[in-house]
């Protein structure tokens, strides 16, 4: 998910001046990361942080006369409510939130992308919900800022993957999710494909990023290593539906696998928590040169001049994602499309027939 050339983040800051209840794990400052034993960190979370948001809570937030005009205010009442320790589970490093505010529900995120963070730049990006982009007869609230220490937002590196922000006299420490490189063990890889790297989508799920080097292109399997938080139902044999997400999947079962085929439409223009992993990429492993994708997005595009965190340089930078996957209306729609994949193709071609909706 982006705003602008920004994606979105989590912690439900419901408001009557104090932060009531955070949303989910995502907004958690106890929990002490390590992404790998994420199950025994909530063991120790309280109730605070395992996303309770009470009806009362939301309903003060909704009258609670917040400033939505200024970007600057909103910043300072999103990080005054944030805890001394924050991890940031998207691989593409947005801390997104969502607040009720003014009568409006507002998400947004901060944002410390691996090409600038250390630099000092931090983005901070807000818009209202809606249920789709607003045009010129709605006007949407919504601004998309940078921040420096100009700006008197000190952004400092302590290892790649800790930074510390300071905004005000307090001090907030981001953990990036250090989700590890390993390919996939349980999926099953075909001769022409390969692992590009892994991603953690704001929805929760975890994905591996694999490029068939036959059909040069780029698709998503679901990381299924672990405990998946997502339930599923099938509709016309193989096609899975996330009961959660309304992500849909192609169930491979000869290759022990389920490769992303769809995003719901209406999620992807409201540009929300369930628009796909397509704008996670694996951001922080390029960063320390253990990931490589600039050479992927070279052959998916290879019209464009793009650096090596899949920037569009000839475009003020904005990123090239991997969209690989349909925006379905309805079941019965993407079906249609798979079943005429089906028809037509085989292997690597079919792969690619049902992951490319361009």
């Amino acid at each position: 998910m982006k705003i602008l050339s920004t994606p979105i983040f989590v912690i439900i800051v419901s408001a009557s001046a104090i932060v009531a209840f955070v949303l989910g794990v995502f907004a958690s400052g106890a929990v002490d990361i390590g992404i790998n034993s994420l199950q025994n960190n909530l063991t120790n979370a309280n109730s605070s942080q395992l996303g309770f948001l009470s009806n009362e809570g939301f309903i003060n937030g909704l009258y609670y006369d917040l400033n939505l005009t200024d970007p600057k205010n909103v910043f300072r009442f999103v990080f005054s409510n944030l805890k001394d320790h924050v991890v940031v589970y998207p691989t593409e490093n947005y801390y997104y939130f969502t607040l009720p505010a003014h009568g409006k529900t507002i998400f947004g995120n901060i944002a410390l992308s691996a090409y600038q963070r250390d630099q000092g730049v931090l983005s901070f990006a807000y818009f209202e919900k809606g249920d789709n982009f607003a045009g010129p007869e709605s006007p949407s609230t919504g601004h998309s800022v940078y921040y420096t220490g100009e700006d008197g937002v000190f952004v400092k590196k302590i290892d790649d993957f800790h930074y510390s922000v300071s905004f005000e006299g307090k001090t907030v420490i981001f953990e990036l999710n250090d989700v590890g490189v390993n390919p996939p063990t349980k999926a099953i890889l075909l001769n022409d494909e390969i692992f590009v790297g892994p991603s953690f989508d704001e929805s929760g799920l975890k994905f591996f990023l694999i490029f068939n080097n036959t059909t040069k292109h780029l698709y998503w399997i679901l990381n299924e290593e672990n405990f998946v938080p997502e339930s599923f139902s099938k509709y016309n044999g193989s096609i899975l539906f996330g009961n959660r997400t309304e992500y849909a999947f192609y169930e491979d079962e000869r290759n022990n696998r389920k490769i992303l085929v769809g995003a719901k439409d209406l999620n992807v223009l409201q540009n929300n928590w369930y628009d796909g992993p397509a704008d996670q990429m694996p951001e922080n492993y390029v960063y320390s040169g253990k990931v490589e994708i600039k050479k992927y997005l070279e052959f998916t595009s290879p019209h464009l001049n793009i650096d090596k965190y899949g920037r569009n340089i000839d475009l003020k930078g904005n990123k090239v994602t991997s969209m690989s996957y349909f925006f379905y209306p309805s079941k019965e729609a993407l079906v249609s499309i798979i079943d005429s994949c089906l028809g037509q193709f085989h292997g690597s071609e079919f792969y690619t027939c049902i992951t490319k909706p361009m």
